[in-house]
């Protein structure tokens, strides 16, 4: 409720919730106005529902209240496009996600959805939108003769993202509710599904590798770091005094900028990402000898510069790595794979949801929990093994008890 102490409470707070999940998704502050109509907004957060109703009321006792409707209608309407641009410009992103969120509104709402005005969006317009952008994408795909993908997970991400700008249309007040509603809009199945790689695999691929990159290949595929993550490590960031007791230091990320910007270092993509991490002491033996040959001098030296000095760009290890897993006789093997690897070995080897979470950067339980999915594959082999072993002892058994039943008649 909002008012202030010793007043009549003026006008509500609903807290709505998912039919589906049955969580909190939005807040509806309504009260009666003046001229004895019921007025409301959603909001994500119950504070500015609150706040917005106490505004109301101030506006109300100054006799300088309007619907609110008619107030929204004297500023100038946006359409989507203009919204989803000053949605964009609003936000501190990474460069690269800044250029694929100005991307997805160039390709995907310019085109059409984007020149209708906020407030006059329907969920028919967005279901439609979505349909189609699906077919274009499946369609596309086709076309360039893609294996591992539909077009799915584009129009997914095209999705989430639209989804995100009525979000914030919400929370500035622009309309009531999101039309982004579809059923399912924002999600996929992947095709391909991440490999988990043999250390005999991990090893072909790094020795196929130019020597000043071997280490950074058994850095990923031992310590679950990401890529970004790992090209952005610094002298500082590697504790090798023990080498029994060594770490890593994960506080920076290399994102790409796209075309005329290149490579940009800048903080990790969350706070969780934020975390040292353990190391065991044969990689820690690789490092320090790949510090003494190859990192960049003092403690802010990159620890895997490119020849000559300086962040090492994307394009320099993906054609590197591209030559080195066809060389290893594993073409569709990707960099991901390594930290998928270390992942779901952690796994295997017990550590909790907690662990996985911490040592993977992961700030959602969820994304932690497919790799101990994939520890329970390997508990279920243990399973069927000691039954196995279980049967062999009970036939041992059958075999010794008809021995001595042999030698007592004899």
């Amino acid at each position: 409720m909002a008012g202030k102490a010793g007043r009549r409470p003026f006008g509500g707070v609903e807290a709505r919730k998912s039919r589906s999940s049955g969580k909190v998704v939005s807040y509806r502050a309504t009260y009666i106005g003046p001229d004895t109509d019921k007025h409301h907004r959603t909001f994500g957060d119950r504070i500015p529902a609150e706040m917005w109703l106490g505004e109301e009321r101030k506006l109300i006792d100054a006799g300088e209240w309007t619907p609110p409707k008619m107030r929204e209608a004297a500023f100038q309407r946006l359409t989507l496009s203009e919204w989803a641009t000053e949605h964009v410009e609003s936000r501190t992103l990474a460069p690269g996600t800044y250029r694929n969120y100005m991307r997805m509104i160039r390709v995907y709402l310019d085109p059409g959805l984007g020149k209708k005005y906020v407030d006059e969006v329907t969920l028919a317009d967005v279901s439609a939108w979505h349909a189609r952008t699906k077919t274009e994408l499946r369609a596309r795909a086709r076309a360039s003769g893609r294996k591992n993908g539909d077009g799915a997970g584009e129009a997914a991400q095209a999705y989430k993202f639209v989804s995100s700008v009525f979000r914030s249309a919400v929370a500035r007040g622009l309309i009531d509710a999101s039309p982004a509603r579809v059923t399912g809009g924002g999600k996929y199945r992947r095709k391909r599904k991440p490999v988990v790689l043999t250390s005999t695999e991990v090893k072909a691929i790094a020795e196929a590798l130019p020597e000043r990159l071997r280490g950074l290949a058994d850095l990923l595929s031992s310590s679950a770091l990401r890529i970004g993550e790992a090209r952005a490590l610094r002298r500082r960031d590697l504790d090798l005094r023990d080498l029994k007791a060594a770490s890593v230091m994960v506080q920076q990320n290399i994102s790409e900028g796209g075309k005329g910007v290149g490579s940009v270092i800048g903080p990790v993509k969350t706070e969780a990402a934020n975390r040292p991490v353990a190391i065991g002491e044969e990689l820690a033996t690789v490092l320090a000898d790949h510090v003494k040959r190859f990192a960049e001098s003092g403690r802010d030296g990159l620890v895997f510069p490119k020849p000559g000095g300086g962040l090492l760009p994307e394009s320099t290890w993906r054609y590197a790595w591209i030559r080195a897993r066809n060389e290893a006789g594993l073409p569709d093997v990707k960099t991901h794979d390594l930290r998928h690897t270390s992942l779901t070995m952690a796994a295997r080897a017990g550590a909790t949801t907690a662990e996985l979470m911490h040592r993977a950067g992961h700030s959602e339980a969820r994304v932690a929990m497919i790799y101990q999915h994939a520890s329970e594959e390997r508990d279920r082999m243990i399973a069927e093994r000691v039954e196995a072993m279980a049967r062999e002892d009970e036939l041992a058994a059958r075999r010794e008890q008809r021995r001595l039943q042999r030698d007592e008649a004899s």
